[in-house]
């Protein structure tokens, strides 16, 4: 197979992880990747540990963007055939990207989504390790709009498909225009592949979960700041806006109910967060009224507390 291939790595103060992603990056086995890092204008040491790597393409933005931004910015400049998306702190197994694009190739695909196992910061499976049961994926089915969004609820324990990261077709993504909302600095790739879909992109799932996902310790530092779920509501809503406007052919019962469930969950997720935020900031009264008004957040909330203190026990 002669297709071109380019990984683009979004990174911000991730001078410690990009050795080992660049490495595995390198590691592609059956083709030659163009290895592509925007630094989302970095204030650690990321210019410094660049200069050792003279082979990988290295564009600095002038101001901090977002992961979303930054992709953008990687698209524009890749010049494969198929641009993968590895994260700054996470790696891919050697054969990765040569097993994506036979899936490609076989079905069809603009965008192949690669399944991934969990891990520690020393790449010990974690959570379960494997994400999506293989024998459960087929390769050759074309995603619906309602299967993509059936599995991104935002409910606890669901397997949400939002954290497959991509592989793009490039010619797909330049002659649609297609690209990552610049608003959003999380649930990114959601968007990006939901939009696809709604646009009749063809849109497949590999099953190997070759994609090495690196998985932070609970904590309470762990949340999500409220302003981000903010622009995901936002984002939401013009999204559903096209997708169910009347005439639409997206437009089904079922999906608007899954996006009206997809809205409810998102909005307990942004009170539970701001509940997380107070407590950080010791604001115990404002998180107790928070928590006494909506029974939802306060559920939450003590999951997530419930988490932190386990991770942080001896064996948990």
């Amino acid at each position: 197979m002669n297709l071109q291939t380019t990984i683009m790595i979004a990174a911000y103060n991730a001078a410690r992880f990009l050795p080992k992603s660049i490495a595995s990056a390198r590691a592609q086995s059956g083709l030659t990747p163009e290895i592509l890092v925007v630094d989302d204008a970095s204030s650690d040491e990321t210019p410094q540990i660049m200069r050792d790597f003279p082979d990988v393409r290295y564009i600095q933005m002038p101001q901090n963007g977002g992961p979303s931004v930054a992709r953008n910015r990687a698209i524009e400049a890749a010049t494969g055939d198929w641009i993968a998306v590895l994260d700054a702190d996470d790696d891919m197994v050697p054969g990765r990207l040569s097993t994506m694009l036979d899936h490609a190739v076989a079905a069809d695909a603009d965008i192949v989504l690669g399944n991934f196992t969990r891990v520690d910061i020393h790449g010990v499976p974690v959570n379960g390790g494997v994400f999506l049961t293989p024998s459960e994926v087929d390769p050759l089915h074309h995603l619906t709009l309602e299967d993509y969004l059936a599995s991104n609820q935002m409910t606890a324990g669901e397997k949400c498909l939002g954290y497959l990261k991509p592989l793009f077709r490039r010619e797909y993504l330049m002659e649609t225009g297609l690209r990552y909302d610049p608003a959003l600095r999380n649930s990114e790739d959601y968007h990006i592949i939901a939009a696809a879909i709604a646009e009749g992109a063809k849109v497949i799932i590999a099953p190997e979960p070759d994609y090495l996902y690196q998985q932070a310790e609970g904590s309470l530092s762990a949340t999500v700041p409220p302003k981000y779920i903010e622009a995901l509501l936002a984002a939401d809503a013009e999204f559903a806006a096209k997708v169910l406007a009347p005439g639409a052919d997206t437009r089904t019962e079922r999906l608007a109910q899954m996006i009206d469930i997809r809205r409810t969950h998102l909005e307990t997720l942004m009170a539970a967060e701001v509940v997380m935020t107070q407590l950080k900031n010791r604001q115990i009264m404002a998180a107790g009224k928070l928590c006494a008004t909506n029974p939802r957040a306060r559920k939450l909330v003590m999951t997530k507390l419930s988490e932190a203190v386990r991770k942080r026990l001896p064996g948990g």
